[in-house]
């Protein structure tokens, strides 16, 4: 009887992500968790230790800074927003931890001071609103709980309407036109304890297409491969086409197989080989919506039963799969 030793390797952290390529058109975010989405005409990441280039923080008040660690700016008495003014329609996504104190704010604006501008606002501090002010303040209360957790809040601002979404749900929709030049911004007007902490923040159009190539899987000895799955987010009218190639010595000159399209996700591969690469096509025909990729998982089993060796381990790569430290692929 065979015998085999079962695993996956695949992608599904920063670090996996970055190891493969995007063309001009994707995008890998270096969000706490890892993504690809398609390029967005605007973005901020503060994951790192440098605040991303065309964003700027400003003190709001004597004393104000914005600190970056632990995957988050931090904004004590600040505020960040993209260095260019925009015009509509634009949409706007912000992961972000609101506290419930007042004066926290996140949408467009140009300062949060002078008008116009459109906002998730804490307001006093007791509830989330959203806010609106051209001619005149519109205010509205939220209801449920958005304070002291990460939340995805998102802003359409269209040519004649406004609508607000956290974490993909719609909470408020108005039909007023906002006209006039505005950026991405967020800010916390109050020094002290628990200030608003920003993740990230991307600003629309988003292009048509992109593709991202993954750096190359190496199950550490020839293997049978297994499905490929992956996890996506995919609204309407957006897209995700995933294809796979395998091959035993990948190396230049040498042929991999073909690309092989992968109709749906947990759909078997039905190769052997040691090496396996996949790519992801992503598409829209909405530019203020982007398909998300979170995860990529490619089972395999080595014969034998016993350890698959080197790259064994989830999302291994082999030093034989590299050229001048880039994974083949993105040549």
């Amino acid at each position: 009887m065979r015998d085999t030793s079962s695993a996956n390797l695949g992608d599904s952290s920063p670090a996996d992500f970055a190891a493969g390529c995007a063309n001009a058109g994707a995008y890998v975010a270096r969000t706490l968790a890892g993504e690809v989405i398609l390029a967005p005409k605007l973005a901020a990441e503060f994951t790192g230790t440098d605040m991303p280039k065309g964003w700027t923080v400003t003190p709001w008040v004597n004393g104000g800074t914005g600190t970056l660690g632990d995957g988050m700016l931090t904004l004590d008495g600040a505020r960040v927003g993209c260095d260019p003014v925009l015009l509509s329609p634009r949409s706007l996504e912000i992961s972000a931890v609101f506290a419930p104190r007042p004066d926290q704010h996140a949408g467009f604006g140009t300062d949060f001071v002078d008008v116009p501008w459109v906002m998730f606002s804490t307001k006093w501090g007791r509830r989330l609103y959203t806010r609106t002010h051209l001619l005149s303040l519109d205010d509205r209360k939220l209801t449920g709980n958005w304070f002291d957790t990460p939340h995805v809040f998102r802003i359409d601002w269209n040519i004649l309407d406004l609508i607000f979404s956290i974490d993909g749900a719609k909470v408020a929709h108005l039909m007023v036109p906002m006209p006039g030049y505005m950026r991405a911004i967020a800010g916390n007007q109050r020094l002290g304890t628990q200030p608003l902490r920003v993740e990230w923040m991307r600003v629309s159009p988003y292009a048509e297409s992109g593709r991202f190539t993954s750096r190359v899987l190496d199950a550490g000895s020839v293997c049978d491969w297994g499905a490929l799955s992956w996890e996506a987010d995919v609204p309407a009218p957006a897209g995700v086409a995933m294809q796979v190639r395998t091959g035993d010595v990948p190396r230049p000159g040498r042929m991999w197989s073909p690309w092989k399209v992968v109709a749906a996700s947990g759909h078997a591969i039905g190769a052997t080989s040691r090496f396996a690469q996949y790519r992801a096509d992503l598409a829209t025909s909405d530019p203020s919506r982007t398909p998300v990729l979170r995860a990529v998982r490619l089972g395999y089993s080595v014969a034998g039963g016993g350890e698959s060796g080197g790259g064994g381990s989830a999302g291994g790569v082999s030093s034989s799969s590299l050229v001048s430290g880039r994974p083949l692929g993105c040549q």
